[in-house]
C-alpha cells in the first residue's frame, strides 16, 4: 500500500458568478502563470443522440475568461455556431478554440475546427487540425500539438484519409503541419490520453493499449513505462510525475522514473479548505502544474522535483 500524502489547497479563483448561467467547457494555463476558462451557455444536441455537431445553424453564446496577476477579463462571445470543446493561449494575448470534430467533405470542403481570437473577442484567423482530437497543447514557442482518439486515428465524418492516423501531430500556429508520429514505428498509438509540454524538453504524452509515456523532441521519440496506471491529465518536474487518473478518481499519484520506468512513490490526495476532498469536472497541465476547477473554484497544484 503507498503512503497517501494529503495537501489542504486554497482556491486562486472563484467563479462563482459567471458558473451563475453558464457552463464550464474547458480550462487552460497561460505562460505567464495566467488561466483560460471556456464557458457556454447551454449545451448543443447531440446529432441522433450520440454525434457532436461541428457547426450548427443556430447561434449559441460562449464566454471566455481570462485571469491574469490577479484580475479577471470576461468575454462575450454571443453568436457562435461552432462547437467548442477546447481553449489553449496562443500568440501574445491571443487565444486559440478547437472543435474536436471536423467533416471532410470533399477535397475542397474541408472544416477549419480551429480557431484564433484576439483578446476584444475579434476573429483573426482559422485552420484544420482534422478529427477525433482528444487534446490540444499549445507550446511557449507557439507549436500547437493535437492528441486524437480512435475516431481521429481511423477515421470518422468522412476521413478515409484522416490527419490524426498517428496518434499525434504537431501544427504551426498557422495550422501548417511540422511534425508527426507516422514514421515512429515502435508503438501505435490507439488513443492519445493525456499531452504536457516542458520547456527544451519536447512534447510528452501518454497513450492506451501500450500504456506508455512518450516524449517527442526534435523528431524522435523516447518512450517509459509507468506502473499499470492510466491517466488523463499529469505534470512534469525533472525526474517526476505527478498523474491525475480522472473518470471520479480523486487520487494524484506520484511517480518517479528509474531508468525507462516510472514507478509509483505515493499517492496525493488534494484537499479543499474544508477538508473535503477535490471533484474536479474539468483538469488541465501545463509544465509542472495541473489546474482543476472544482465546484466553482479553481485551484492550482505545482509538482516539486524529486521525491
Amino acid at each position: 500500500m503507498k503512503s497517501i500524502l494529503k495537501i489542504l489547497m486554497n482556491p486562486i479563483a472563484n467563479l462563482n458568478e459567471e458558473l451563475k448561467q453558464m457552463m464550464p467547457l474547458s480550462i487552460a494555463l497561460g505562460h505567464e502563470n495566467d488561466v483560460f476558462v471556456l464557458l457556454k451557455e447551454e449545451r448543443i444536441p447531440l446529432i441522433d443522440g450520440c454525434f457532436p455537431a461541428t457547426v450548427t445553424e443556430q447561434s449559441y453564446r460562449y464566454q471566455v475568461i481570462h485571469l491574469k496577476d490577479g484580475q479577471k477579463k470576461v468575454l462575450d462571445l454571443p453568436k457562435e455556431t461552432w462547437n467548442y470543446h477546447y481553449i489553449q493561449p496562443i500568440d501574445d494575448g491571443q487565444f486559440l478554440l478547437v472543435c474536436a470534430r471536423s467533416y471532410y467533405h470533399d477535397a475542397q470542403n474541408i472544416e477549419e475546427n480551429a480557431r484564433v481570437y484576439d483578446e476584444n473577442g475579434r476573429f483573426i484567423r482559422s485552420f484544420c487540425l482534422g478529427d477525433g482530437i482528444g487534446h490540444v497543447y499549445v507550446t511557449k514557442n507557439q507549436e500547437i500539438w493535437t492528441g486524437y482518439f480512435d475516431e481521429g486515428v481511423f477515421g470518422n465524418y468522412g476521413w478515409k484519409d484522416p490527419v490524426g492516423r498517428s496518434g499525434l501531430v504537431g501544427w504551426d500556429a498557422s495550422g501548417a503541419k511540422l511534425d508527426s508520429l507516422e514514421e515512429d514505428k515502435e508503438y501505435f498509438i490507439f488513443e492519445c490520453l493525456a499531452l504536457n509540454g516542458v520547456a527544451d524538453g519536447g512534447i510528452w504524452f501518454f497513450f492506451s493499449l501500450d500504456s506508455k509515456i512518450g516524449v517527442r523532441k526534435e523528431g524522435l521519440t523516447s518512450y517509459y513505462s509507468p506502473e499499470d496506471i492510466y491517466f488523463q491529465a499529469f505534470a512534469v518536474n525533472g525526474e517526476t510525475i505527478v498523474a491525475y487518473r480522472g473518470r471520479g478518481e480523486r487520487t494524484l499519484f506520484e511517480l518517479h522514473r528509474e531508468g525507462n520506468e516510472y514507478k509509483t512513490v505515493r499517492k496525493i490526495e488534494l484537499l479543499r479548505p474544508d477538508g473535503k476532498p477535490f471533484e474536479p469536472q474539468l483538469v488541465n497541465n501545463r509544465e509542472s502544474k495541473l489546474l482543476f476547477l472544482d465546484g466553482d473554484e479553481l485551484y492550482m497544484y505545482e509538482v516539486k522535483s524529486g521525491v
